[in-house]
């Protein structure tokens, strides 16, 4: 219904694609069996935008399987938290003075190096600011009578105020940062994306928004199962309509706007 395949879950939630889709056809002896199976029922509700107690539960009503003790997982953490031998209060503090004296000779190395660094491109910066003088050569005189012969004057090259403005437009979105706020007009499931790196998925309800930003330079690429069901606004301008109502649509946004 709201257009997401299997391979998106799975590659979202970890989850192999066999066991969701033996949780699909309710091949329930298939899966590992235990705490597993419902681990990933509770991953595949979450990833959904399900109610998770309930979708567990209809899980437990639909395969039978019988309700671990309340107390069993508690106990057997404080079993072996008692069976942990004490800390050796007697321990040498010579390895812990060794690490502390290599640590602090790192940062002092690194420290200098960067001192270093910094002071070879100041000279750097000097010598190349630092004009060089040019040999003047003399220009015979041009006789008085003949006005002709005077050499024109070069024209200086002028530089435009437009070019100048639109470069320091175009640095100016370079290095502003992307925020994009999605208001759902209807439930939809919306997936945002920088540069290969998931900042939010899942589904956003009606009447519900959610602001999301990108650093300077980051590319956002968002992905919805219902097209018509949200509303998108860059950096403060609406996008308009994505597309039709339950269509899936994937859009790009950078610094330059929407591309796709």
């Amino acid at each position: 219904m709201r257009g997401i395949t299997l391979e998106e879950i799975a590659e979202s939630t970890k989850i192999s694609k066999r066991s969701l889709q033996a949780l699909e056809d309710e091949q329930f002896d298939l899966l590992p069996g235990g705490v597993f199976n419902r681990g990933f029922v509770r991953s595949y509700a979450r990833f959904l935008g399900l109610n998770e107690e309930q979708t567990v539960a209809d899980y437990v009503a639909a395969s039978n399987e019988q309700e671990p003790p309340a107390d069993k997982f508690p106990l057997e953490i404080h079993e072996k938290e008692s069976d942990s031998p004490p800390l050796n209060p007697k321990r040498s503090p010579v390895p812990v003075v060794l690490a502390l004296v290599a640590l602090i000779g790192v940062v002092g190395g690194w420290t200098f190096w960067m001192k270093h660094k910094s002071s070879r491109t100041e000279i750097s910066d000097h010598h190349a600011a630092s004009p060089v003088s040019q040999p003047t050569a003399s220009s015979p005189a041009a006789p008085s009578g003949n006005p002709s012969s005077q050499p024109a004057k070069a024209a200086e090259p002028q530089t435009s105020d437009a070019t100048d403005k639109a470069t320091d437009s175009d640095s100016q979105d370079q290095s502003s940062p992307i925020s994009i706020v999605i208001k759902a007009k209807q439930d939809s499931w919306i997936s945002v994306m920088s540069d290969g790196e998931e900042l939010w998925s899942g589904m956003l309800a009606a009447n519900t928004e959610r602001t999301i930003q990108a650093k300077a330079g980051k590319e956002l690429t968002l992905k919805t199962g219902n097209a018509a069901g949200i509303e998108v606004s860059y950096n403060g301008k609406p996008l308009g309509a994505l597309g039709k109502e339950k269509e899936v649509r994937t859009i790009t946004l950078n610094s330059a706007g929407l591309q796709q």
